[in-house]
């Protein structure tokens, strides 16, 4: 699931979808997400990207990039190295890096987007 007022959150999705020769995802923003299962609901948005699976677990964050990651054949060894702890705590603050600058207002390529990466 991802953030569909966000031009960045966007690209990331195309650029899955594009990665994803298998077809194991289905990209959905997040509104409607929320609509089929209301877990995923929990928490805020900004709380990350989240990957909803089968059985109903989610993961959020680096964790839910690790899942997707791990699930595509040209990321999976890189991303078998986000369960190395110290690799697990540089991702995350990545993550929070990139999501901070996401959504801090700022130059968009969409007059209705509020993406500061844009």
């Amino acid at each position: 699931m991802f953030d569909g007022g966000c031009a960045f959150c966007r690209r990331q999705s195309r650029l899955i979808q594009r990665l994803d020769w298998r077809g194991a995802f289905d990209t959905i923003e997040y509104d409607r997400a929320v609509r089929m299962w209301p877990e995923v609901g929990r928490g805020a948005l900004g709380d990350g990207l989240r990957v909803r699976f089968p059985d109903g677990s989610v993961t959020i964050g680096i964790d839910a990039v690790r899942s997707i990651g791990v699930r595509m054949p040209i990321t999976a060894l890189p991303s078998v190295l986000l369960w190395v702890p110290g690799f697990h705590a540089l991702g995350a603050v990545a993550y929070r890096a990139i999501a901070a600058r996401r959504t801090r207002g700022g130059a968009s390529s969409d007059a209705n987007d509020s993406c500061g990466i844009a």
